[in-house]
């Protein structure tokens, strides 16, 4: 019984620090793009910026992903987690790419920008049952 407690305890904590890097890294993200848009940073410093977000966002998503896979079919919470793995899976391997010379075109930062911004709010959401399981556990 102590074993299963404390593995609940561990679980609940590993995704609650996963959610936070990834509402943290999006919201990274959504900075780089604002400061491209306005004019506060260069192509270089852009893509070297948001490139380190989405690495990062991938990362704390696979920890996300491999905390929730004993639960997939157990937790309502832990298909809605895997099916947005794979949506980013499948964009990355997609129509992720982001061309230097193509950065400043307005259409090419506003779709990143509402993936970012989708993202950003499914974390949000996320972030708070993932608190409440936490502080339960």
């Amino acid at each position: 019984m102590v074993f299963i407690t404390a593995w609940a305890i561990a679980d609940s904590l590993v995704l609650l620090i996963a959610m936070s890097g990834m509402a943290a890294s999006s919201g990274a993200a959504l900075k780089s793009i604002a400061d491209l848009e306005y004019d506060l940073t260069n192509a270089t410093d852009f893509l070297a910026s948001f490139r380190f977000a989405q690495n990062a966002e991938y990362v704390f998503l696979a920890v996300n992903f491999a905390a929730c896979v004993p639960f997939l079919f157990n937790w309502w919470m832990a298909l809605p987690q895997a099916m947005w793995m794979f949506m980013k899976m499948a964009r990355l391997l997609g129509s992720q790419k982001i061309e230097q010379q193509e950065l400043y075109k307005k259409q090419v930062y506003e779709y990143h920008r509402k993936w970012q911004i989708a993202g950003f709010f499914f974390y949000l959401i996320s972030w708070f049952i993932y608190f409440a399981r936490a502080v339960t556990a």
